[in-house]
């Protein structure tokens, strides 16, 4: 996917090529830019995020990306079934919505097609590239110390995009603080399924006395489950394949999602990581700004982090675009909306938690309730 065209001194860099950065750089090049996207990785890494809703449809049309998802590797999601609350099972069914169908979608595959769809676009993207150092120059440019396979390069930068997730590695070299406002985290497990397997394409979610569950069937024939807690309550056995399974034969909803009589097939090994809710003190700035999980994290229980990834990217690059041009009011207009979906997201985030009370003593559920 690497493009050895020399670097050009007057440009957009977007640090880090998932859903946010090649968004961002999508929309750029909607505006006559072509931005030059960073990624430190060789190759895509496996990361969690399989559910988009319905609503992400109008991103995905403005963005040009709508065929990517008719692959048969991303499967059609119809709504959520959940115990949460109480142990009723309950239903939400996508099809009431105007805007149909969600997506289960194989993250891998679809971040190598939007990458490789970017490059068809003209884009250029270098992968093996990391951000080491950045240096804010007299006239409010950049100098980007890079790692690259050929040795260590000093590149100059006009503006400059953080799409490297929950690292925020620009933000951080910046000296711009994160703040958690918990310590959710999650353990993933992707599980091989029998040929003849027949599940329900929902998105499963169960609520139990120390975190929740989540289950999804994806279009490779794996069933995802991720359990979240606290990072200072996940014991040790949850981090071994024989102790995770034990568990997921405690809950209710979880367990049934799985062939009767079942034997455990894990299709690689456990996964951990941060998923809480977390932002920067600052998204954005002279001639810098933040998109996705760089900026504002979301709780998986919001199934928003995709949506926030790709939407924040399109806004991204028009206020971009805009600054650019000449529109200085176009990064404040730019911070105005992301803070605010972000503050909009704070009560419905809180409130989700506060409808389960079964176990509001619980050290997970009480400080939550806080």
């Amino acid at each position: 996917m690497a493009n050895d065209k020399p670097f050009s001194p007057k440009e957009v860099y977007i640090i880090g090529g998932g859903l946010a950065g090649i968004a961002t750089a999508l929309s750029l090049q909607q505006r006559g830019i072509t931005a030059t996207v960073l990624e430190a990785n060789a190759t895509p890494k496996r990361k969690v995020g399989e559910t988009l809703p319905p609503s992400v449809a109008p991103v995905l049309h403005v963005l040009g990306i709508r065929e990517l998802f008719d692959r048969a590797e991303h499967l059609h999601c119809f709504g959520n079934a959940y115990q949460w609350g109480g142990e009723q099972l309950q239903e939400k069914h996508f099809i009431q919505s105007t805007l149909g169908h969600g997506w289960h979608v194989q993250r891998d595959v679809l971040e190598n097609d939007l990458q490789d769809f970017a490059c068809k676009k003209g884009i250029r993207l270098l992968t093996d590239h990391k951000l080491m150092q950045l240096n804010l120059q007299p006239d409010e440019s950049w100098l980007m110390t890079l790692m690259t396979p050929t040795g260590e390069q000093i590149i100059p930068a006009d503006f400059v995009v953080d799409a490297t997730g929950r690292s925020s590695k620009v933000a951080r070299c910046l000296g711009i603080e994160r703040r958690l406002l918990d310590d959710l985290t999650g353990t993933i497990a992707y599980f091989s399924l029998p040929e003849t397997t027949a599940i329900a394409q929902y998105t499963y979610v169960e609520s139990v006395e120390n975190g929740w569950w989540y289950a999804a069937v994806l279009g490779s024939g794996k069933l995802v489950t991720a359990f979240m807690t606290d990072a200072r309550l996940l014991e040790k056995s949850m981090q071994e394949q024989h102790g995770y399974w034990q568990q997921v034969q405690q809950t209710s909803l979880i367990k049934k999602v799985f062939p009767e009589n079942y034997e455990p097939d894990f299709a690689a090994g456990l996964q951990t990581q941060s998923a809480g809710t977390s932002y920067l003190e600052a998204c954005c700035g002279n001639n810098w700004l933040a998109v996705g999980d760089a900026a504002f994290a979301y709780d998986p229980v919001s199934s928003y982090g995709m949506t926030s990834a790709l939407g924040s990217g399109y806004y991204a690059g028009q206020a971009i675009a805009d600054c650019l041009s000449g529109e200085e009011e176009a990064i404040d207009a730019y911070r105005f909306l992301t803070e605010k979906t972000f503050a909009d997201y704070l009560p419905m985030w809180q409130q989700q938690y506060v409808v389960e009370q079964r176990w509001k003593e619980a050290p997970f559920w009480k400080a939550r309730h806080r």
